[in-house]
């Protein structure tokens, strides 16, 4: 399979990214990591507890992470780790470029939809889904994607998207990656036209 590093835009590898995995972490094998590696401004969340679905834990270590920061992040996160980023963007959506959300885990599983977002997020973001994710199912995919105003796109067949779907470095995702990073590019140029258009008007 193509190296990772050819389908890795400069633009990303030049600002900081960060890594939110779902539960139980991302092994080694996992794309998540595989990137993470090539990534020479990334990082991941840190928590002492990985094999506990509590939101809130997940939302402190992104937190700790954004503090850290002096320029927007691209959060890129999996599983339980898009709940939570969803979460964080409707917090601190200054801190964040855009949100890659890879196969959400179905909130109701936790008994936690009513504490996610119920209106589009304020971030560019866009969610990747698989026709068969045991921890979601492709209606619910599509009724969280709408709900927060985020593009999609479903995969078949490749499982929860993990370690066990085989994908490898996945530069199949990274071309969607650099889609949803040139959107948000536009859209933050657009911003600061207009917010330079006000300001002097």
């Amino acid at each position: 399979m193509s190296s990772v590093n050819s389908f890795i835009p400069q633009s990303l590898r030049n600002q900081p990214v960060l890594f939110v995995p779902g539960l139980r972490n991302s092994d080694e094998q996992h794309w998540q990591s595989r990137w993470e590696e090539k990534l020479p401004n990334s990082k991941r969340i840190e928590l002492a507890e990985w094999d506990t679905p509590d939101l809130e834990k997940w939302k402190q270590g992104i937190r700790a992470q954004l503090q850290n920061i002096d320029q927007p992040v691209v959060i890129i996160a999996h599983s339980f780790g898009t709940l939570a980023s969803a979460s964080i963007a409707q917090e601190f959506p200054e801190k964040i470029a855009a949100l890659f959300l890879v196969a959400p885990a179905d909130p109701d599983k936790f008994q936690i939809a009513a504490q996610l977002p119920q209106q589009p997020l304020p971030v560019p973001a866009q969610i990747i889904a698989s026709s068969n994710d045991p921890w979601l199912t492709e209606a619910k995919a599509a009724y969280w994607a709408l709900l927060w105003g985020t593009d999609y796109l479903r995969f078949k067949n490749v499982g929860h998207i993990n370690s066990a779907s085989n994908l490898g470095d996945w530069p199949e995702g990274i071309a969607q990656l650099q889609r949803l990073l040139r959107k948000a590019q536009t859209s933050r140029h657009w911003f600061v036209s207009v917010t330079h258009k006000v300001e002097a008007a």
